[in-house]
């Protein structure tokens, strides 16, 4: 039986080799991602996609978010298993002892679970080669110049945008028709300029609690074990084609977040969708106008002037909504993303969100050079 107390009770032996090996497996994987060359790379091309098409496929028969399902009832299934194991102590069915030493068996399982999934399905995608090498982006060390050029020309563009978005009657931007399969097509015509986002893409996902993501000041969620691709439907509009353009790049192997952004301002940028390309100029404007800001002030104060009513609207908006949501529990979320970035040998933790204006002024420089022949 489930619950006993017999004192002649073993591991068997089978199941803890199968665990062991599960576990050691995830080890010795890592380890070839993040010291042999050409490994995590080689994994990210051929056998990531056939784990990618096949959990993906699965999950999107469901609609919903077939993982935030999964943790709810894990949730319930822990609180079960904690009010079972209470009533057989104290009808002395079973020692605290007993108890004690097989949940902590349990968990080990759920540990090696998890910590193999976790590793199959985006640790090792973690130390494949940079994105900036495969597109060939020209990275060299920038001059402050070449940013303020970079911003600038943002601004233009997005002022150019404008005019032909969608907005509410707040005045504030609305979201594109269509908005989930238009980032799904942004990111397939993406795919044919960069093969190594090539292919089928599934559709993002809302969360039902959205509140709690934006308690951690968070605009989406990957979630690996399920292929799923999440968005927090309640933070402004403008912003939402580019979070969700984010996270699919997350399903495609790059698991940097410097690099989900360069992707997504790529595909929402090149989109048909005004919407969306105003959405991909306003992220890398973001982007590029803050660290413009940390390397010179006045420069910053002259060109963040010059911005168009519209995206001040938005930014206002912006800063409005996640002013309510600032607190210990956003902290927290910060500290532990941070935590989970460095593990990950993103050392720079939650400051890599900032290296995306490397991958921007490389690919500004490129466009001048194809320009100037």
């Amino acid at each position: 039986m489930f619950w006993t107390d017999r004192k002649d009770k073993r591991v068997n032996p089978r199941s803890a080799f199968i665990w062991c090996a599960l576990f050691l497996t995830a080890v010795v994987l890592q380890v070839l991602a993040r010291h042999v060359s050409g490994f995590a790379e080689w994994y990210a091309e051929t056998v990531y996609p056939g784990l990618m098409h096949l959990l993906g496929r699965i999950s999107s028969v469901f609609p919903f978010a077939l993982d935030e399902a999964l943790i709810y009832l894990m949730v319930c299934g822990s609180i079960v298993y904690i009010v079972w194991g209470i009533f057989h102590i104290w009808k002395k069915n079973i020692t605290i002892r007993r108890w004690g030493i097989d949940t902590f068996r349990r968990l080990l399982i759920v540990g090696t679970v998890w910590f193999f999934a976790f590793t199959v399905t985006c640790g090792i995608n973690y130390h494949r080669t940079p994105f900036s090498s495969l597109a060939e982006l020209p990275m060299e060390p920038s001059t402050v110049e070449e940013l303020e050029e970079l911003c600038l020309w943002l601004t233009e563009e997005i002022e150019k945008a404008v005019p032909l978005i969608r907005t509410g009657e707040d005045g504030l931007t609305a979201l594109p028709e269509e908005m989930v399969e238009k980032t799904r097509d942004a990111m397939q015509a993406l795919g044919e300029q960069y093969p190594a986002l090539a292919g089928w893409y599934p559709g993002a996902k809302p969360v039902f609690t959205w509140k709690v993501l934006s308690l951690e000041f968070l605009e989406g969620v990957f979630g690996p074990y399920t292929m799923e691709a999440h968005y927090n439907p309640d933070i402004p509009a403008y912003n939402q084609p580019a979070v969700l353009c984010h996270e699919l790049s997350h399903m495609r192997g790059f698991m940097r977040e410097d690099e989900a952004n360069y992707i997504a301002y790529l595909a929402c940028s090149g989109s048909e969708d005004m919407n969306l390309r105003y959405s991909g100029l306003l992220l890398a404007y973001t982007h590029s106008i803050n660290a413009l800001y940390s390397a010179d002030y006045e420069r910053f104060a002259a060109v963040r002037t010059q911005l168009c009513d519209q995206a001040n609207r938005d930014y206002t908006y912006h800063r409005t909504y996640w002013a309510q949501y600032e607190g210990p529990v956003s902290e927290i979320s910060d500290k532990v993303n941070d935590t989970y970035l460095k593990a990950n040998a993103q050392q720079e933790g939650s400051r890599s969100y900032g290296r995306m204006v490397d991958l921007l002024l490389g690919g500004y420089r490129r466009q001048k050079e194809a320009e100037t022949g």
